[in-house]
């Protein structure tokens, strides 16, 4: 009996936890609708999306297009086509002008937290192979990068091909700033041969960068 009322006591209690949760979701959602939906469309476009980072989370410092639109990847993801297989990213970039609906906001400010958080580590791993200062990896670079993430063992063409398809989801060609999280823990995820003689030891080489894509 007591087990019991226990029971129902800790299912009352999760239960008072998830409304209170909706509750201050809609909360959040609405106040940042009613302060950045300058557009009144009922959603945020993608300059409206950057103000609202950009004040809210960036420190007012400027929140770039590519950081936007990376952030609109991570909410949105690629849609699975007609015949049933997965968009390529590069298609998907297509789709990357549209707007960030409501119930889209807590999880764009996630991930955008979690991105500001590596940047640091992000800029200086991204400086050391944007050898051009171009401000996006190339082919050439970026497989420089992923044979260090191979600990110098050599990488294929098809690999680091692999890799820039479905990391480069602007659809320029380049890897920016943002896109090397996507890069780097695409190639943890795929492509670490050293998890056959290792055990997986190796994938706690994601560090930050996997704990954003994951």
């Amino acid at each position: 009996m007591a087990a019991a009322a226990m029971a129902h006591r800790k299912n009352q209690e999760r239960m008072a936890r998830i409304a209170q949760e909706r509750a201050d979701n809609k909360a959040f959602v609405d106040d940042v609708m009613k302060t950045w939906d300058h557009s009144k469309t009922g959603d945020l476009q993608m300059d409206e999306l950057q103000a609202w980072l950009s004040a809210s989370c960036n420190d007012n410092q400027p929140v770039t297009e590519s950081e936007a639109k990376w952030v609109i990847y991570m909410v949105q993801g690629p849609a699975p086509s007609a015949s049933g297989a997965p968009e390529t990213n590069s298609g998907f970039a297509k789709r990357l002008e549209r707007a960030v609906q409501p119930r889209e906001l807590p999880k764009a400010l996630e991930h955008f937290m979690a991105y500001k958080k590596a940047r640091g580590t992000i800029s200086e791993t991204f400086a050391k192979f944007d050898t051009d200062s171009s401000g996006g990896l190339d082919m050439t670079q970026l497989g420089n990068l992923l044979v260090e993430l191979n600990e110098g063992e050599p990488v294929t063409d098809e690999e680091t091909q692999w890799v820039m398809k479905h990391a480069d989801v602007l659809g320029n060609n380049t890897i920016t700033k943002p896109e090397l999280i996507i890069a780097i823990s695409l190639w943890y995820s795929q492509f670490d041969k050293r998890q056959e003689t290792v055990g997986g030891g190796a994938m706690c080489g994601r560090g930050v960068f996997g704990a954003m894509i994951y």
